[in-house]
């Protein structure tokens, strides 16, 4: 049961991605940053009366303020990757969180990963190599360079890295109150301290809010429905198996984006894809 919730998850978080893009070409990145937490909370806060309040530890603050720190930045990156590049080359750039989380393990408390971890961090840096397979007419390099010039796959890249910094401070924040008491808070907060960056970077944005409305919400819901799977799947199964197959959303992300917005190479994009999910398992496991 929680790899099929677990596999809903993946795919709606694959479909908020293909939805953004969509919007993403007539509404600014900076509302569409917005609208992917305040839209959302209609769903969590439900979720939440549902689930009840929980008692608030003093951790889940210092904990929550970091966590909204990092992301004000990581998510506003998301958003510009999606609208910079090619689904198959930005949403497969994700599976490197888990990379990034043993090496900021390593840094910060000198652990290093067994020999399943390793043979997970080769199969992920291969995954990104072969996703760009077809530059391979320009040489060895020609996959490597083909990633730093696609600003995309750069910024999923930095996404990434931040998202493995707050991972921590996210599980915090969970431990000491619940899911959806930290989920409607959080979203509330960054919906609120957004604020003056639309002020600043998207002025006169009022109306295409209102006027996007519909397209809005169900950029936001599409998000909210992925977290609801999500915490559903994680309640009957360890969180990293549940993220193993989150990140496999990567392969629905590639067919979303052959399909609806013709995207090339999609064999090589999905052997890229698999590998790096591949690489994912063996960390996680």
């Amino acid at each position: 049961m929680w790899i099929f919730l677990a596999l809903l998850c993946s795919l709606f978080n694959a479909l908020q991605g293909a939805h953004g893009k969509r919007i993403l070409e007539r509404i600014d990145p900076y509302l569409v940053t917005w609208a992917m937490f305040f839209h959302a909370l209609p769903l969590l806060l439900v979720a939440l009366w549902v689930d009840g309040f929980p008692r608030i530890q003093p951790s889940f603050w210092p904990a929550l303020a970091i966590s909204l720190g990092v992301n004000l930045l990581a998510v506003t990156l998301y958003v510009r990757a999606i609208k910079l590049s090619p689904l198959s080359l930005t949403f497969p750039f994700l599976a490197f969180t888990p990379l990034f989380l043993v090496l900021t393990g390593y840094v910060a408390l000198g652990e290093l990963p067994d020999a399943l971890g390793a043979v997970g961090i080769m199969l992920i840096v291969a995954g990104a190599y072969v996703l760009n397979l077809d530059k391979f007419r320009e040489g060895l390099l020609g996959p490597v360079r083909s990633v730093v010039r696609e600003r995309g796959s750069l910024l999923m890249l930095v996404v990434a890295a931040l998202w493995g910094i707050s991972a921590a401070a996210d599980k915090v924040a969970l431990l000491n109150s619940s899911p959806f008491f930290f989920l409607v808070v959080f979203h509330l907060l960054f919906s609120v301290l957004y604020l003056p960056v639309l002020r600043v970077k998207a002025r006169g944005c009022g109306r295409q809010a209102l006027r996007e409305i519909p397209a809005l919400l169900v950029f936001g819901s599409l998000g909210a429905i992925m977290i609801l799977f999500q915490m559903a799947a994680v309640r009957i199964a360890l969180v990293s198996y549940v993220i193993a197959i989150k990140r496999a959303g990567m392969i629905f992300s590639i067919l979303l984006g052959y399909f609806f917005f013709g995207e090339r190479h999609l064999k090589v994009r999905m052997a890229g894809a698999a590998l790096m999910v591949a690489g994912v398992c063996c960390i996680v496991l």
